[in-house]
């Protein structure tokens, strides 16, 4: 049976490939962006997004740039002193992803992901 009116996401596109005899690679490709993909969603939906959001309503765009200036100067210099310190885990999902993700057109994946967050919200019926 098949469900044409069903938007499968990319992992069960993959899935369905290697039912088909496909190979592991596009698998492997699928786990990596599964894993990109959880990390961004926790930054839109976990938190991190709501904060901007606050941010942003209470106290304005110059306040919203002089957070992101804020944010670019605490990542600049990792693990030393004002900065931010990198987890064990952090540290191994950014070789994982960056070993995996090389070659990825990290603009062309955000467009990607704002074309799948309009679909999602129109299936849900947003707007």
């Amino acid at each position: 049976m098949t469900y044409e009116k069903f938007q499968y996401s990319k992992e069960w596109k993959i899935l369905k490939e290697l039912s088909k005899g496909q190979g592991l690679q596009e698998l492997k490709q699928a786990q990596v962006d599964a894993s990109l993909n959880r990390k961004i969603n926790w930054f839109l939906y976990g938190g991190a997004s709501g904060v901007i959001t606050l941010i942003k309503e209470i106290y304005g765009d110059e306040a919203l740039k002089k957070l992101y200036q804020f944010l670019d100067y605490f990542i600049s210099n990792p693990d030393t002193l004002g900065h931010y310190y990198h987890s064990d885990k952090i540290k191994a999902d950014t070789k994982t992803i960056a070993d995996s993700t090389q070659g990825l057109n990290f603009g062309e994946y955000l467009e990607d992901l704002k074309r799948e967050l309009v679909e999602g919200d129109k299936q849900k019926g947003r707007g």
